[in-house]
């Protein structure tokens, strides 16, 4: 995603370690500029996707690594100039533990982004409709604290992502739309997807978009000292 991409001190000597890399939507911009990019994700279905888009884009300098964002260490993948980890801190449990590692890995900055307040309004006003609890993740300011106490001053920004999310089918946005779906019925599946058909609309690009499914993310980063 350019927007991040564009707020990262990045040069095409870095190499950088992208933890919860997903389908590449951030790796993707990130590769572009840099010596090389090693992104690891847990899911195999989204290293796939990733694989898919970067023999598409001739981008060649990607390596491609299938684990859990919280149990990399500098042992397994060695140091990297930068640390990035979008979208992937707000459901992870052992916060600190990982951040040490992140630091033992980071030679120069760590970027983190964690959704924002009002990211997923699209998603709770869905869950509201067939009566499903809606499990809140962690907010930022809750990992901004954590730093503190290790004695990291990170900076804070808000993103302004001014775009909505947007997919090629129903089906896609199902599969990338956060949805948890292993937590959904096949009922549920059916609702959710009679909910996308009828509130996704065909934007100017011929993507299916909401207003209200638009990203709210922070960046926390820091320098490593």
């Amino acid at each position: 995603m350019e927007n991040l991409s564009l707020k990262m001190r990045l040069s095409k000597k870095d190499s950088v370690l992208d933890l919860g890399c997903g389908e590449g939507s951030v790796t993707l911009p990130i590769a572009k500029k840099v010596a090389n990019l090693t992104a690891i994700d847990s899911s195999e279905k989204m290293l796939e996707l990733l694989k898919e888009k970067c023999e598409k884009k001739e981008i060649a300098n990607v390596n491609i690594i299938q684990g859990d964002l919280e149990e990399i260490k500098v042992e397994d993948v060695g140091k990297h100039d930068i640390v990035l980890s979008s979208r992937s801190f707000n459901g992870i449990s052992n916060v600190k533990d990982t951040i040490a590692n992140i630091n033992k890995i980071a030679t120069k900055y760590v970027y983190i982004t964690l959704f924002g307040p009002n990211n997923w309004n699209f998603q709770k006003k869905f869950y509201k409709s067939i009566k499903k609890e809606y499990h809140e993740l962690a907010p930022y300011h809750y990992l901004v604290n954590i730093l503190i106490e290790m004695g990291i001053y990170p900076n804070v920004e808000n993103l302004e992502i001014q775009s909505n999310r947007t997919y090629d089918s129903v089906h896609e946005a199902m599969n990338l739309g956060k949805w948890n779906l292993d937590n959904f019925s096949d009922d549920e599946k059916i609702k959710l997807r009679s909910y996308l058909k009828e509130k996704l609309r065909v934007n100017k690009e011929g993507k299916l978009e909401n207003p209200e499914d638009k990203a709210d993310w922070v960046l926390i980063w820091w320098k490593i000292t």
